[in-house]
């Protein structure tokens, strides 16, 4: 007898964007969601709201996300629930479920107008900023996939210059926190060649991907910079010549 079409194994995943109000924080709903989550198999994330409520995107097979949302109506012990708002989203692609909105520290995306014009992303790592060229600048079109050459380390502190730099001059297009993602913890991710990441920052939001692919010419590793599918994406747009300029208002 044939499996049938919409079977576990083949049926497509689904997603849901919850909200759950009451006296929800500070009694280990987070946790309680996060081990649920996982062993239901549904991926995605859950965070607190600046509302008091927990705000959760889960995703997978249509019955481990019921089940998911089962769980949220009661809640851990602690919580009171009052209301689970949920609406259906875009499958966003997650690696696993975690929580969200515990910053890995800072980021910031540099414009150098020189000679070779680019925009350097730096992502705080280690007490230091690990550092990426990138040729055309960073893109919210997932459709983008953005050469990053990976350069070396700058200082925290050179994180606000702005200034004369060689033959050119350099702004702050962009700054903000961001938190880590993905199955491997960083710097592990990094090291492994396939880092995820959520920015927090004045033009750029959301998930996004690093993806190693060789060396270049003097040994330098070449990346991939790419936009993650999630509600922030904005397919065909251009954000850097859509916000140009500096966020420090220089």
């Amino acid at each position: 007898m044939s499996e049938r079409s919409d079977s576990p194994a083949t049926a497509r995943p689904v997603a849901i964007r919850a909200t759950v109000r009451g006296a929800v924080q500070a009694v280990g709903f987070r946790d309680a969601t996060v081990r649920r989550a996982r062993e239901l198999g549904v991926l995605g994330w859950v965070r607190n709201g600046e509302d008091g409520a927990v705000l959760a995107h889960a995703e997978g097979a249509a019955e481990a996300v019921d089940g998911l949302v089962a769980f949220l109506r009661d809640g851990p012990p602690l919580a009171r629930v009052e209301a689970v708002e949920t609406d259906r989203v875009k499958v966003e692609g997650h690696e696993q479920f975690a929580i969200r909105g515990v910053s890995a520290g800072v980021f910031v995306v540099q414009e150098h107008a020189a000679t070779a014009h680019h925009f350097d992303l730096r992502l705080e790592v280690g007490g230091a900023m690990r550092s990426w060229a990138v040729p055309k600048g960073p893109s919210m079109d997932p459709a983008a996939k953005r050469l990053a050459v990976e350069v070396e380390d700058h200082a925290i502190e050179h994180n606000a210059f702005e200034g004369p730099l060689g033959d050119g001059h350099v702004t702050v297009w962009d700054r903000g926190s961001y938190e880590q993602g993905g199955r491997v913890p960083w710097p592990e991710a990094l090291d492994r060649g396939h880092a995820v990441f959520v920015l927090h920052g004045e033009k750029l939001r959301g998930g996004f991907a690093l993806q190693r692919t060789r060396r270049g010419p003097g040994g330098k590793p070449q990346w991939l910079l790419i936009k993650r599918r999630d509600e922030h994406a904005l397919p065909g747009s251009d954000v850097v010549a859509e916000h140009p300029g500096s966020v420090l208002g220089g």
